[in-house]
């Protein structure tokens, strides 16, 4: 009996020293607890928390616009522009393999690959030989590019 009631004495101090802050100073529950605001971002992507019957909804009306333009008579030829080449930043080239690649863009390409609808037709030392539309365009590696004159400036 002595041993419970000294225990029983021994937890009821430690509750009170563990509990002496909040008995003290009166914490009675409204006291701001500061989170960090999470917002999502999708990009591209759609989000997973939006109403899916709004979703539905604004394919639908995406899908009514589409069928409102006249679509090009079918013997009419459609001219597209070649992009514009400053768009293609040749960061590297490994072309002494069986398969050369490049680097344009942040991304690895090899012969065949399609970058912005411009394909890579080939892959040399000196350069990357790019098509579109029937037009070919080569592309010069880093090492190979025009020097800059002391006057020009290289618009980043």
């Amino acid at each position: 009996m002595k041993r419970t009631t000294r225990l029983l004495k021994i937890i009821f101090i430690s509750t009170l020293l563990i509990n002496f802050p909040y008995i003290v100073l009166g914490d009675n529950g409204d006291s701001i607890i500061s989170r960090p605001v999470i917002e999502y971002s999708s990009g591209d992507l759609r989000d997973p928390f939006s109403d899916l019957f709004q979703l539905a909804a604004e394919k639908e009306k995406k899908e009514k616009e589409l069928q409102s333009f006249e679509a090009p008579p079918e013997d009419a030829e459609v001219v597209v522009p070649m992009p514009s080449l400053d768009k293609f930043k040749v960061q590297g080239v490994i072309w002494g393999g069986r398969f050369p690649q490049a680097i344009i863009n942040n991304k690895i390409l090899s012969v065949g690959d399609s970058i912005e609808g411009v394909k890579i037709v080939n892959i040399e030392k000196k350069g990357i030989t790019l098509s579109f539309a029937g037009k070919t365009v080569n592309l010069p590696t880093p090492g190979n590019a025009p020097a800059l004159e002391k006057g020009d400036k290289e618009e980043k």
